[in-house]
């Protein structure tokens, strides 16, 4: 066997053993919300679950109910796609994002509409 292959089986024996130590654990307080992740080194007195790692690579999508991993819904409904007019929903001029009711004035405006 060349060295080459005997570094590659000492690697890959390396990896499985740094591997079977990592377990991916959420912390979680009693409203059910992450507040720590670990994977080494847990600390010692707090609730947690046992997670996969792409799990925890996405904790922000989680919440723990009763004492199980829950996906959050971010679903924001309906979705419009809106396009510049000059007329239709009035806007904070480059902030689409900032709609201006009618009893409202502001320096600079734009218009969008539906798409």
């Amino acid at each position: 066997m060349n060295t080459t292959d005997e570094f590659i089986k000492a690697w890959e024996m390396l990896n499985s053993m740094v591997s079977d130590l990592i377990e991916y654990r959420f912390h979680y307080n009693e409203n059910g919300d992450i507040i720590m992740c670990s994977m080494q080194n847990h600390p010692k007195d707090t609730q947690y679950l046992v997670v996969t790692e792409k799990e925890y690579n996405n904790y922000y999508q989680y919440v723990v109910v009763n004492n199980k991993l829950k996906k959050i819904d971010n679903d924001a409904g309906q979705r419009v796609q809106l396009k510049r007019s000059s007329q239709g929903y009035r806007v904070v001029q480059n902030h689409a994002g900032i709609v201006l009711t009618d009893d409202e004035e502001y320096r600079d405006i734009e218009y969008y509409d539906n798409n």
